[in-house]
């Protein structure tokens, strides 16, 4: 069963694929509990309940989810979506859940899907699914981010607040992410002095800046 939290359509705006027309679908359940995450109502993963998947449509910012199959989730967002050909599984923590069906389901019926992930987790996808990872490390959690994980990302996005990011991203993720994988710096909260580091910063070492576009559009 997965665990969704809340579909959405918006406009991704972050790394590689900022500026595109995309579906989310926010699971449910993270244990890495970072400070500055603006999804904390997503924290918490209880047992199978009986919403339906409908529920997930409401756009409610609170802690409750719906329980579904990757065939009912698939065929939802194939059917309500059908002009959208992104689909962003994000969460919470999706890889908490194996998506290799979901992602199957999707990629057949012509969608792209990309996953955002801590890291922290298996993950369990297609090889044509476009993995994001997005590092937490040392979090309240106490999760740690797998060196294999890093090494199927097709990009890295660093939250950034102080340079304390910066260096555990040189020694916790470099070392292990393949050849010409996009390093992206996000500025934590947009900022003003982590924005001028990640700047800095992506001028020193050839990195991109991620700034969260979909925030200056007024979109979710």
């Amino acid at each position: 069963m997965l665990f969704i939290n809340e579909i959405f359509d918006s406009i991704q705006g972050e790394a590689t694929y900022a500026g595109t027309p995309s579906v989310f679908v926010r699971f449910q359940g993270c244990k890495c509990q970072c400070e500055f995450c603006d999804t904390k109502y997503t924290w918490k993963l209880g047992k199978p309940n009986e919403q339906t998947i409908e529920f997930a449509l409401t756009k409610q910012d609170v802690p409750r989810y719906a329980t579904t199959t990757s065939i009912e989730l698939a065929d939802l967002l194939v059917k309500r979506y059908p002009h959208i050909k992104h689909i962003v599984l994000t969460g919470g923590e999706p890889c908490l859940f194996n998506l290799r069906q979901l992602c199957e389901l999707l990629e057949y019926e012509g969608k792209t899907v990309q996953v955002e992930t801590s890291g922290t987790e298996p993950i369990m996808v297609t090889e044509r699914t476009w993995v994001t990872v997005s590092p937490k490390i040392g979090q309240r959690g106490g999760c740690v981010v797998k060196p294999e994980a890093i090494k199927v990302a097709n990009e890295i996005k660093m939250a950034i607040g102080s340079q304390k990011d910066i260096d555990n991203l040189k020694k916790e993720v470099l070392p292990y992410i393949k050849p010409g994988t996009p390093v992206w710096l996000q500025p934590i909260s947009q900022d003003p002095d982590a924005t001028k580091l990640c700047v800095d910063t992506a001028m020193i070492e050839g990195w991109k800046v991620s700034i969260q576009t979909h925030k200056y559009m007024n979109v979710r």
